[in-house]
């Protein structure tokens, strides 16, 4: 595995930070991210609330995840045939910080 980007997100207060990352989608990919702060007993997770995958042709075709509250803390996940992928930071109150590697594989 390759790592081919790091990246990082922070909040304060309740909010929600998004990242948008332009991928191959001729190629596969370890998505991960962490939460690596939290100040205060708020809520924070991350997640990926969006994939958009190519299909041939001109289809590219977006899945939204974002449609309720129940995540994990963290992201750990395989993507192929993907051309873009929308990293969320989601918190409600307090400070957090989120660190991710994503690896082509």
């Amino acid at each position: 595995m390759t790592p081919i980007w790091t990246y990082w997100m922070w909040n304060t207060g309740t909010i929600d930070g998004t990242l948008d990352i332009a991928l191959d989608w001729r190629k596969s990919y370890l998505i991960t991210g962490h939460l690596t702060l939290t100040d205060g007993d708020d809520y924070a997770h991350v997640y990926i609330s969006t994939v958009c995958t190519y299909h041939g042709g001109d289809q590219v075709l977006c899945g939204v995840r974002d449609v309720n509250d129940d995540f994990d803390l963290s992201v750990t996940e395989f993507v192929s045939s993907a051309s873009s992928v929308t990293i969320k930071l989601r918190t409600k109150g307090g400070k957090h910080r989120v660190e991710g590697v994503i690896y082509e594989v």
